[in-house]
């Protein structure tokens, strides 16, 4: 089951162009159980990170830790790195290659899942989350959340996908929070009743869009 809703709340700059937030919620993957509130690029291993091309193919690629609080994915021309708690430190995003026309990044995998709730918390035991924001470079024209986590509020994601309209070359950072899950046996989504929805997009949550400056 799907329940998609876009509404425009804030925009914010993000170089010459503006952005605004809006949600959608698809269904769950798997029922997680949290572990862990505070989660770094060296505790994600497993996730996975596929990257499709604009000139026609993708590469997918599994999450390793490199140090006691890093991990990452290289490629030959391309990487995404992520170093301390993913709260408030960023994900960093090069490529040197060919275009990238989207990013998806699979966190179940790695035993993770997106927390995108500022405040308050939601889910019980998620503690506070970090909604997707770019921080430096080329933003994407959109990037959507998905695979909502059963048994969650409608904070917590199983998958953030990065979209280019026009390819992205270069480096972007960005933060994107993550809680430490495991996963216990697969059960239908428990998606938010609708009355919830215009409270959660309320927060400024979910899929974020990029809009061309008037």
């Amino acid at each position: 089951m799907n329940s998609t809703l876009i509404q425009p709340l804030a925009a914010i700059g993000v170089g010459i162009a503006c952005v605004t937030y809006g949600m959608t919620i698809s269904s769950a993957a798997s029922a997680i159980t949290l572990t862990g509130l505070q989660t770094s690029g060296s505790q994600m291993s497993g996730l996975k990170v596929t990257a499709t091309f604009a000139t026609g193919g993708s590469q997918t690629l599994t999450w390793a830790a490199t140090d006691s609080s890093s991990g990452g994915v290289s490629a030959a021309a391309w990487s995404l790195r992520q170093s301390r708690d993913t709260f408030n430190s960023p994900w960093t995003l090069t490529n040197t290659g060919p275009a990238i026309q989207s990013l998806l990044i699979d966190a179940i995998p790695g035993n993770a899942v997106f927390d995108i709730v500022s405040t308050p918390e939601l889910t019980p035991g998620s503690g506070l989350g970090q909604p997707f924001s770019v921080q430096s470079g080329l933003a994407p024209t959109t990037a959507t959340y998905a695979g909502a986590i059963d048994g969650s509020l409608g904070d917590l994601f199983g998958r953030l996908t990065l979209n280019y309209d026009n390819g992205f070359t270069g480096t972007m950072t960005f933060l994107a929070d993550t809680d430490s899950i495991t996963i216990n046996d697969p059960a239908p989504a428990k998606v938010p009743t609708p009355a919830l929805l215009p409270a959660l997009a309320g927060l400024g949550i979910g899929i974020w869009r990029k809009r061309k400056q008037q």
